[in-house]
């Protein structure tokens, strides 16, 4: 057998002096107008394929390429990057410091860095890799990986305050947690959604759904909407009681692995079918759905009347809330994650290694497409 290549040995130093490579725009469509929706702002390469939605704050944009980037929201340019934090899952920035999942030779770690320089302030090595975005508030910090427990460190410091078993062993989708109203809620990948007290991880509740491997679940106006992952189930529980408020099985061979989105009493829903579905929030009735040419990953978001989501068949679409009527699409060269949209732009990652700042909508005054 051919002698295997040396592994390098990765730097815990922030990358300097990066080229950045800056090529024209991708083919796309949008509306008319001086300002386009669908418009390509600028877009650049993050040194691997991107897997997760960006976080935005504070005019940075940050996102897990070949390590973790923080790109100026204004023109794309590269503030920093450092090569050992992230692997799939989205980081986390909160005040002054950054949050994010890393990896290390053999094990995987979770990591605090300096938003200003990319700098780690801590460490903490962990067994199991994380793929999902770490939830920082009242300065806690919790977060899960393959391992069998949700984890809740203090933010400051990385030093643990409690570890609550909730799930099994082993690979497979993991659902990141998610905080409302005091409450902490973590899926399990056996079907088993859990609700704890944030501070001290006492259980308050905790409810078998249908399927297993469920997405992140979406938490709003005291109900917790989450998908079945394996499956084309669609669930809504009580969020203080974990009580079923309905199930819905799409029509469909396809399985939900994406979080969902809510405007109004519409919720919209990614699915492995190729279809974006939007059903009733109150009662889980399909309302209408829109195709795609391939799969959907990727998590929509909701904003000015308009849904924004990912299709592995390489674009970015936007389309119509309240009837489902497609108003552009941006071709990447890949398949694409999920977005987000801040002060009109949004800002997404595709497996073809790009992040990409697009127009979300056209000039004032200007009719959407």
């Amino acid at each position: 057998m051919p002698k295997r290549s040396p592994r390098r040995r990765r730097s815990r130093r922030p990358l300097e002096g990066i080229q950045l490579r800056t090529p024209s725009p991708p083919a796309q469509t949008g509306g008319t107008g001086t300002a386009q929706a669908g418009t390509v702002r600028w877009r650049v390469h993050v040194g691997g394929r991107v897997n997760s939605a960006p976080y935005v704050t504070d005019g940075t944009v940050y996102v897990t390429g070949q390590g973790v980037w923080a790109v100026d929201t204004a023109d794309g340019s590269v503030r920093w990057t450092n090569a050992d934090a992230g692997l799939t899952g989205s980081p986390t920035a909160v005040g002054d410091t950054v949050y994010a999942s890393g990896h290390a030779p053999h094990w995987g770690t979770l990591l605090a860095l300096d938003a200003a320089d990319g700098r780690p302030r801590w460490l903490r090595r962990m067994n199991w890799y994380s793929t999902t975005q770490p939830l920082v508030a009242n300065g806690l910090l919790h977060y899960v990986n393959g391992s069998r427990y949700l984890r809740t460190v203090d933010a400051a410091t990385g030093r643990r305050r409690w570890r609550a078993k909730y799930q099994g062993r082993g690979w497979g989708t993991v659902s990141a947690p998610a905080l409302a109203d005091g409450i902490l809620y973590a899926a399990g990948k056996d079907g088993t959604v859990w609700a704890f007290d944030p501070a001290t991880g006492k259980v308050r509740w905790k409810q078998r759904i249908i399927g297993r491997l469920p997405a992140t679940p979406l938490l709003h106006d005291g109900t917790l909407y989450v998908g079945d992952g394996l499956g084309p189930h669609v669930q809504a529980l009580d969020a203080a009681t974990g009580a079923f408020r309905w199930r819905t099985l799409l029509d469909s061979v396809g399985s939900v692995r994406t979080t969902p989105a809510i405007s109004g009493n519409t919720l919209y829903v990614g699915c492995q079918d190729h279809r974006l579905w939007a059903l009733n929030a109150t009662t889980g009735a399909v309302r209408w759905h829109v195709t795609t040419d391939g799969p959907v990953d990727s998590s929509p978001v909701v904003a000015d009347g308009t849904v924004y989501f990912g299709s592995d068949d390489g674009h970015l679409w936007a389309i119509s809330a309240e009837n489902g009527r497609v108003r552009w699409k941006v071709r990447t060269g890949g398949p694409v994650r999920s977005p987000v949209v801040a002060d009109g732009v949004l800002y997404v990652g595709s497996r073809d290694g790009y992040l990409y700042a697009i127009e979300a909508s056209p000039a004032p005054g200007r009719p959407l497409p």
